[in-house]
């Protein structure tokens, strides 16, 4: 959107592209018209897996609409192809299916809900994740503009056209707001909300094995390392809990600043960023 928050300036440009990793080199583009109806932003990423033996990528759109894509054309790399003269010189990606993630939200005319938190349109923040030929991924009412609904849902990601009546696995009330990436982990699913909760789901049917009422809003996504499960809130907070079916919280620490950014793990160091140091814990 513009500055004014009602009107996209590029009605007609895509929303998810394809470039050739070595070269920049533009080679496809989404042709699903979705940039009239998003209501605030393309926040999410997209992600990519394989279903069935085929690569699939999974995009979850600014207009609540979560799509599946074939990477390639016809089976052919889309580096090789041709370009598509109907498509501005680049290929088309062939969709799959998609998943309209709010049925009852309005998809047209999206702009007449800004700033209602009671009602309106979803979109996403999360990248969707793609586990055992299921997505997960949170969504509802954006953080600025939107309502406050939000839900985690599990889709299954093999169906084909239109989904929304199909392929829905499971779905779980949050209490506020979804900026989180869902984190899986031994048959359990991890989710925190700008509700100020933080949850343990069962992965297989949705069912919750514990909450915990965090301090402050979680914008980061919890982490998944070393048995242990990482949190940090834009109250500067920072929890630790044990990742297993049985709540078990290990540490709460005062950082002091917020924390927006979802804590890293590697070679054997937790990376921690707040808004004004990054800190790097080992033993």
């Amino acid at each position: 959107m513009d500055n004014t928050h009602k009107r996209i300036r590029t009605p007609d440009a895509p929303i998810l592209v394809v470039l050739e990793k070595k070269t920049g080199r533009l080679v496809a583009r989404d042709n699903e018209h979705i940039a009239p109806n998003i209501f605030h932003s393309t926040w999410a990423s997209p992600s990519l897996g394989e279903v069935d033996g085929h690569a699939r990528i999974f995009f979850a759109a600014g207009n609540g609409l979560l799509y599946s894509f074939n990477p390639f054309e016809g089976g052919r790399d889309l580096r090789d192809s041709k370009p598509a003269p109907e498509a501005g010189n680049v290929s088309l990606l062939q969709k799959i299916w998609q998943f309209d993630f709010d049925p009852s939200g309005p998809k047209t005319n999206v702009h007449q809900y800004n700033s209602n938190r009671r009602e309106g349109p979803s979109d996403f923040y999360g990248m969707p994740v793609f586990y055992q030929n299921r997505i997960y991924i949170a969504g509802g009412g954006d953080l600025w503009w939107g309502k406050n609904e939000a839900w985690l849902k599990s889709i299954d990601a093999t169906r084909t056209g239109n989904v929304t009546s199909n392929a829905l696995v499971w779905w779980f009330p949050l209490q506020k707001h979804a900026l989180s990436t869902a984190a899986i982990y031994e048959g359990m699913i991890f989710i925190a909300d700008c509700g100020r909760g933080f949850y343990c789901l069962n992965l297989e049917a949705g069912k919750p094995l514990w909450m915990h009422d965090i301090e402050g809003e979680a914008w980061a996504s919890p982490l998944v390392a070393d048995g242990k499960v990482y949190l940090g809130t834009r109250a500067g907070i920072f929890y630790v809990f044990a990742a297993t079916a049985e709540k078990k919280l290990l540490s709460t620490i005062q950082i002091g600043n917020p924390i927006s950014a979802t804590a890293t793990a590697a070679n054997g160091v937790l990376f921690v960023a707040t808004m004004t140091q990054l800190f790097a814990v080992r033993k």
